[in-house]
């Protein structure tokens, strides 16, 4: 059996290897990642060259400490990229399929998962990670809209710091 070789699709999320501090972040109010009880980090390393690892942790608004773990793939049977994210601030298991944009800086990566006004219902979620440049990159998520546009709800923004 031969084992599959890293392709150009792989090689996009070695942009993420690394270690990360988030400098803003609009999903916690009063964000300081000079403070080490309130900033979030990241830890992503590859597997492979076919697969990476995100290991994040930090505070929650109410200074609760977190943590999440995302994986980030690419299927090249599906023809696109795969993935998930869990998070210590719920019960929930996100399954991605996303794509990398035409102007090969951003990653999207949808989920399905339970709606913020009615938990009894599933909505469409969309992660984007967007490279400024090789040690800069934002983090956004956003939710489906009725009328099928995207409203964001968070943005962050992380250095390289390793």
């Amino acid at each position: 059996m031969d084992f599959p070789q890293p392709t150009e699709h792989h090689r996009v999320l070695d942009r993420l290897v690394g270690d990360w501090l988030y400098v803003t972040s609009s999903a916690v109010e009063g964000y300081d990642p000079e403070d080490p009880m309130k900033r979030w980090t990241e830890k992503v390393r590859s597997l492979g060259g076919l697969w990476v690892v995100a290991e994040g942790q930090g505070a929650m608004g109410d200074g609760m400490q977190a943590s999440l773990v995302m994986t980030v793939g690419y299927d090249p049977r599906l023809g696109h990229y795969v993935g998930s994210w869990i998070g210590s601030m719920m019960d929930t298991f996100w399954i991605y399929k996303g794509w990398l944009e035409d102007d090969g800086q951003t990653l999207v990566l949808e989920a399905e998962g339970p709606s913020m006004e009615d938990p009894s219902r599933n909505e469409l979620y969309r992660d984007v990670i967007h490279f400024i440049d090789d040690d800069t990159r934002t983090f956004s998520g956003s939710v489906r809209q009725p009328d099928g546009s995207f409203k964001t709800f968070m943005k962050s923004e992380a250095k390289r710091i390793g």
